[in-house]
């Protein structure tokens, strides 16, 4: 939107982008807290999935403190006021809304490539097959210098760094939403992979189709990540034409729905990759709200309860029904990490 005295200088998005930072935010810090509690379940130490999905994490927060700081105190999805010869009335708000979208390119590009990272540090635990093993290093190769490339190259992109926030110095610039262009267009592409990338070992495993799908979907759960990739992409595009059409552009209007798609990647992207490692919450909430519901239904039956020995005599007869049934499901360890059963309490199946 360039500037004209026709539209409404009242408009606010601001509110939208409140709501969306402490939303996803929330969403990423319980999955977190969650996968670590479901370790400390286990009985098991952190692996590095889990330090780096952390370290994710922390990126995430400050992709959304940044731009509730630019919300704030540089008047992000806000209407920019002019004079009569085009210059900001605020130009202290400008330099603030310059320097933090400038961090933002510092903070956002790291957190998505440690998620990826974790992602397919996971899938190393899992997965042991040499070939698959050799693959997954590959791809965490690829992450680390996909993001170490367009970081840096998003940060020096101009020069001086300065001119991104002050108009008046002199400078010399690359082609920034060019490259901006093709950095998200890598990223949906790299996300689309490390997706893709189990779903060839699960569907060799020896288990009945319908579970099979159940676990492709658990992790394919990402594609959330990839959908808000492509979106931004698409708002990005947005941005772009009225740049290109409007001699002075409202950015801090224009940018407002790229970045509202800005945090909710880096939150989702964190959340993705903490769903499949929830299994012990998801049967800890259970057995809790299982007894709570006896409880309130139940509250006389203690005294018809069965003797041990009947209880005990009934679980042997459960083990041996379970033990039969899991000999049409077992497959060869050499392959895999874990045993059948583990993997089904590993996720959600």
């Amino acid at each position: 939107m360039s500037f004209s005295n026709d539209v409404s200088m009242d408009e606010s998005q601001q509110p939208t982008i409140w709501g969306l930072s402490i939303t996803f935010s929330i969403i990423a810090i319980v999955s977190v807290l969650l996968r670590f509690k479901a370790r400390r379940i286990q009985g098991e130490q952190l692996e590095s999935d889990d330090w780096t999905i952390l370290v994710a994490l922390i990126l995430s927060m400050g992709v959304t403190v940044n731009l509730l700081m630019m919300t704030q105190c540089g008047g992000l999805g806000t209407h920019t006021r002019y004079d009569g010869d085009g210059n900001p009335l605020d130009p202290g708000r400008i330099v603030i809304f310059g320097k933090t979208t400038y961090s933002l390119e510092i903070l956002v590009w790291p957190a998505v490539g440690m998620t990826k990272t974790s992602v397919l540090l996971l899938y190393k635990r899992i997965f042991i097959t040499p070939r698959f093993r050799v693959v997954t290093w590959v791809g965490i190769g690829v992450a680390i210098a996909w993001t170490i490339a367009f970081t840096f190259a998003l940060m020096f992109i101009c020069h001086p760094i300065a001119a991104r926030w002050n108009s008046e110095i002199p400078y010399t610039r690359g082609n920034y939403f060019a490259l901006l262009a093709v950095a998200l267009a890598t990223d949906v592409a790299t996300d689309a992979l490390v997706l893709l990338l189990p779903v060839y070992k699960v569907w060799q495993l020896q288990m009945p189709i319908t579970r099979k799908a159940l676990v492709t979907g658990i992790f394919l759960l990402g594609s959330l990540v990839s959908i808000a990739g492509i979106i931004r992409t698409h708002f990005l595009a947005q941005v772009y034409d009225v740049l290109t059409e409007a001699p002075k552009v409202d950015v801090t209007w224009v940018y407002a729905p790229d970045f509202y798609w800005t945090i909710i990647e880096t939150n989702v992207g964190v959340f993705s990759a903490c769903a499949p490692t929830l299994r012990p919450i998801q049967e800890l909430a259970t057995r809790k709200l299982s007894s709570v519901i006896r409880k309130l239904s139940f509250p006389n039956l203690r005294s018809s309860d069965p003797p041990l020995d009947s209880l005990s005599s009934i679980n042997k007869g459960d083990n041996i029904r379970l033990n039969s049934m899991e000999e049409g499901s077992s497959f060869d360890s050499k392959y895999i990490s874990f045993t059948p059963e583990q993997l089904r309490n590993f996720l959600y199946v």
